[in-house]
């Protein structure tokens, strides 16, 4: 097992001044790339089975702990058939950003997810490529034409948050869409989690992984056009997205955004099963074992950043931002 993880089984050491003596699992809550598993150097306690890690490690123990572990990720929904229209309840992470324009009416612009219980992850292009005021975040939300949903039940209320402050990635560049990830803090905490508001898991466990060829669900209300009224006023879904590997998924895309690199993921690229369902800033997202409990969670993989023009008129895959590969950013930039 140490073996695989890269980690040095040497006699017992003092640690550098920039390490600390930890438990291989309370190292591992920071080490969110695998590549980083190589910053484990040797045991400095043999007998309580303790490694040198990097000493920020306590500190991304303490952010962990602001982004839900047990309760991400459920759904009350138990059967998921491939449809149109999403269940309520379904999809209880999914998150609308709202914006002011000139005129002073407010639209919804880019989805998102809801990660814990004051933020929001989008993608950044919604946020520095718009020519209006992001003002708020609707939770909640399953038909935007009516103000309580009902069929057999009704669900809540939607909940509107008004923002505190948006995040994009410092690195963001808008004419090739790298680094395209955001975070949206907003003002008060999501009071309770309920059935129709509760936070989606992000993939911090290493056994928990993006492979190629894995079949992923979108969900949205298509809005992945700020100039594009059309859409659906439901929310809908696809569950039968399928990655497509970048290296035949990048001679399809536009010149200016090549090459894609790892921080990427193409998916879609059938006929009605991309991002149309989805919204700029949606998730990529798929049900997984969680790692640590016998339940299984959904957990998100990719962040809706482009896809064909016009949307699903082609078979050219959608373009996602690899959540993977940003961990260790989201944690360095939530706060309590």
């Amino acid at each position: 097992m140490l073996f695989h993880l890269g980690v040095s089984v040497e006699e017992d050491s003092a640690c550098e001044d920039d390490m600390e003596c930890l438990s291989l699992k309370e190292c591992r809550l920071g080490l969110t790339s695998g590549n980083r598993m190589s910053n484990i150097l040797f045991k400095c306690n043999h007998e309580q089975k303790k490694y040198c890690c990097p000493s920020d490690q306590q500190s991304l123990q303490v952010k962990m702990k602001l982004l839900p572990n047990e309760k991400c990720g459920k759904t009350s929904v138990t059967k998921i058939t491939n449809g149109k229209s999403a269940d309520f309840g379904q999809y209880p992470w999914m998150a609308l950003l709202g914006a002011r324009l000139s005129n002073g009416s407010l639209i919804f612009i880019c989805g998102g997810t809801l990660i814990s219980d004051r933020y929001v992850l989008t993608a950044a292009h919604c946020i520095r490529q718009i020519n209006a005021s992001l003002e708020k975040v609707r939770l909640g939300e399953h038909n935007l034409d009516t103000d309580m949903d009902c069929n057999e039940y009704c669900t809540d209320p939607v909940e509107d948050h008004q923002i505190e402050k948006s995040i994009p990635h410092q690195l963001f560049d808008a004419h090739k869409l790298k680094n395209d990830i955001a975070l949206v803090r907003l003002k008060k905490k999501v009071p309770i989690f309920t059935d129709f508001i509760k936070p989606i898991c992000l993939p911090f466990d290493l056994k928990v992984t993006d492979k190629e060829g894995k079949k992923y669900e979108i969900a949205g209300w298509g809005k992945t056009d700020f100039y594009d009224s059309k859409g659906s006023s439901v929310l809908q879904f696809a569950n039968q997205v399928y990655t497509t590997p970048l290296e035949e998924c990048n001679p399809l895309q536009a010149e200016h955004v090549q090459p894609l690199t790892d921080t990427q993921l193409c998916a879609g690229g059938t006929l009605g099963e991309d991002a149309c369902k989805g919204d700029s800033g949606g998730p990529l997202m798929s049900v997984e074992q969680h790692p640590n409990r016998r339940s299984k969670q959904y957990f998100q993989f990719g962040i809706v950043s482009f896809g064909a023009i016009p949307c699903g008129a082609h078979t050219t895959p959608s373009v996602y931002t690899r959540v993977s590969k940003y961990l260790d950013w989201i944690l360095d930039h939530i706060e309590e």
